[in-house]
């Protein structure tokens, strides 16, 4: 396929049904050790509302978790100070407790070219695509490459 006409369609036009379907999902207050369990076999989840529901609240990477699994960087003068979100130190109990608040997303209406200068702009590799404030896919780099070279 040609990148000009590829940027021009929008992501309703080239997204096909597993995007919808096979999408790591979590509730806010599932337990860390759910969200530990659903990142050995992908590199992100989403969180949303509650069980049943798909209203997205956030988001939790690998690199969310990096940052939870490596020791803590606490300043040497910290007295009185409470520890900031840690799985060491128990203070992250719930996916609420690590997961980004603040999630870019996309439409099923936008142009693939203006979602690949969102992900450019806001350093990511996959958006949500959201309607309604409801998750009903997403659209990752991998999978516009794949259909760039006509490999789906």
């Amino acid at each position: 396929m040609n990148l000009k006409k590829l940027q021009e369609q929008r992501i309703k036009d080239i997204l096909d049904e597993k995007q919808k379907w096979s999408l790591p999902i979590v509730e806010k207050n599932a337990s860390i050790k759910k969200v530990l369990a659903i990142l050995t076999g992908r590199d992100h989840v989403w969180v949303v509302e509650k069980e049943g529901s798909k209203k997205l609240c956030g988001v939790i990477t690998e690199s969310d978790i990096l940052q939870l699994l490596a020791p803590p960087r606490v300043p040497r003068y910290t007295f009185g100070r409470r520890y900031s979100v840690s799985l060491l130190y128990k203070t992250a109990k719930k996916a609420r407790d690590i997961m980004c608040k603040r999630v870019a997303r996309c439409s099923l209406e936008d142009k693939v070219g203006d979602t690949l200068t969102k992900m450019v702009n806001s350093g990511l590799r996959r958006l949500p695509i959201v309607e309604n404030d409801e998750i009903i896919g997403e659209i990752t780099v991998h999978y516009i490459l794949q259909k760039l070279l006509g490999k789906i």
